[in-house]
């Protein structure tokens, strides 16, 4: 490649300076590059040659040719806001954006749950009565972790040691037997294979109607079911208080 004389660098440096004042990114780099090369190719026709005087009108169209070429390449992105107050509006417009493409379903019971990942396979829905076999995974209403199961956030013993239980492990659950909570039972209506959903469980159709189950077999988990026991009920100067939990659900198989 041969090399760019001086005002076709000090051109391709005004024309970066348009919309940078810092060190070139990779993105600048390559669009130094790519111009000097289309220059090489004849894409650009070099309007500077060093034996002859080079008037502002060739330094406008040069400087044109090379913007007009910026057009096709990639651009650095852009912050979409700048101070707490514009992040926060932004925060709020996708948040609006993605609960019309998918909206809290308002289940009579209480429960509300929404489609995280719909069911893309054909098959049999979940009905009452269904076979089906699931993985999950709790936290408080906070968010707070709890315990799951087929998540990939608990070990079990595979193969003689200790691994990940992401496709390792699942619940076999008999929808109307109560194997979860009620209200698990009722998020879990019109499921395909394959879908996953966000279930926030009220305590009225929460543990309680499943007799606690499922429960949890680490320590992490019992000791954090224990506490949520304690919060429902109230222990020392606290009342009780009807915290929710929040489940995400999918379903791996069904069996009507």
């Amino acid at each position: 490649m041969v090399a760019m004389n001086t005002l076709g660098c000090v051109t391709l440096s005004l024309w970066i300076g348009l919309s940078y004042s810092f060190a070139p990114t990779p993105i600048q780099r390559m669009k130094l590059h790519l111009a000097a090369q289309a220059e090489d190719d004849g894409i650009i026709q070099p309007l500077f040659d060093n034996k002859q005087p080079i008037s502002r009108a060739d330094l406008f169209e040069y400087s044109s040719r090379i913007i007009g070429l910026s057009l096709i390449l990639p651009q650095a992105a852009q912050a979409k806001c700048t101070d707490i107050e514009s992040c926060r509006e932004e925060g709020e417009r996708k948040i609006e954006a993605d609960l019309k493409l998918n909206p809290i379903m308002r289940l009579s019971d209480g429960v509300n749950y929404r489609v995280l990942r719909p069911s893309t396979l054909p098959g049999p829905k979940v009905k009452d009565g269904s076979s089906i076999e699931l993985i999950y995974s709790i936290s408080t209403a906070s968010g707070q972790y709890m315990y799951s199961k087929g998540f990939g956030f608990e070990k079990v013993s595979f193969g003689g040691k200790q691994q990940s239980d992401l496709g390792l492990d699942s619940m076999r659950v008999l929808v109307g037997e109560h194997n979860v909570p009620v209200g698990i039972e009722s998020a879990l209506i019109g499921m395909g294979k394959g879908e996953r959903r966000r279930v926030e469980l009220p305590p009225g159709v929460g543990f309680e109607t499943s007799n606690w189950q499922p429960e949890p077999i680490t320590r992490r988990g019992i000791t954090q079911i224990e506490q949520y026991k304690r919060k429902l009920v109230g222990f020392g100067s606290q009342p009780p208080f009807p915290a929710e939990t929040v489940w995400d659900i999918e379903v791996l198989g069904i069996r009507n």
